[in-house]
């Protein structure tokens, strides 16, 4: 959720279901088969601890509880596609360098990153399942009322996946109840690969803090833009709910 423990020795988990579905098959921005589908039902779990609040390491790992895609059988019909279980293992070294303003504090973010692929490829995976190593970067800053965030991560693999960028640039509004605060989000998110696929989407989300243990997040993001250099599923939407617990 992006409310990482800033003091010594603070922890968090959270969990988080995601449901995606992409609606055409594409060739570049054209769909050469359209209502070709594919739709996938992910858990995330992640754990993030604090050394002390420039440092932390935060582990990532997805459950891939049902994937399913339409692929041409080459006879004008259809051939399903499933796969499931556990995806790529993604840990991470973000350091952080905060600062405060008057009336605006954030932070700037560098860290390093590593995948690490739980199981052999298939014909169908949804996650990449190769080894990656990457390096991201990203730029925060908030008011008592409004949060800009935007940040970047490259990814390079060690099998036959093409090198990819993941940007988000996201913009935010922070209220307040008399028992606690969240904030309503606008984020647009910009996947790159070096095969020429890129896809832009966007979408809002919504953020709760409870009590400072109990956090929640609601969201959801829809495809502006889908252009694929390898036949691959595009033109479709993401809705992932989540909660999560820091102490």
């Amino acid at each position: 959720m992006n409310m990482m423990p800033r003091w010594s020795g603070g922890w968090g988990y959270e969990f988080h279901y995601e449901y995606r579905t992409e609606d055409d098959l594409l060739m570049g921005s054209d769909a050469l088969f359209e209502d070709f589908q594919e739709e996938v039902e992910v858990l995330h779990m992640d754990w993030v601890y604090t050394w002390k609040k420039e440092i932390r390491i935060t582990a990532k790992l997805p459950y891939v509880i049902n994937a399913e895609r339409e692929m041409p059988d080459g006879s004008g019909g259809k051939l399903i596609q499933k796969d499931d279980g556990f995806g790529d293992l993604r840990l991470a070294l973000p350091l952080k360098k905060y600062f405060n303003l008057d009336g605006k504090s954030g932070s700037w973010t560098f860290k390093p990153m590593v995948r690490i692929p739980l199981s052999d490829k298939d014909e169908y995976d949804f996650y990449y399942k190769e080894f990656g190593t990457g390096l991201g970067a990203g730029y925060e800053a908030e008011t008592a009322n409004f949060y800009f965030g935007i940040g970047t991560g490259w990814w390079i693999f060690h099998g036959d996946r093409p090198a990819e960028l993941h940007s988000s640039v996201d913009f935010g509004y922070n209220f307040e109840t008399k028992k606690a605060n969240g904030a309503v989000f606008w984020e647009t998110d910009l996947h790159y690969e070096d095969d020429e696929s890129k896809t832009l989407s966007t979408g809002p989300a919504f953020y709760f803090n409870h009590n400072d243990t109990i956090h929640t997040r609601v969201e959801w993001k829809f495809d502006l833009f889908d252009h694929q250099g390898i036949l691959d599923h595009g033109n479709g939407d993401m809705f992932k709910v989540g909660i999560g617990w820091v102490f």
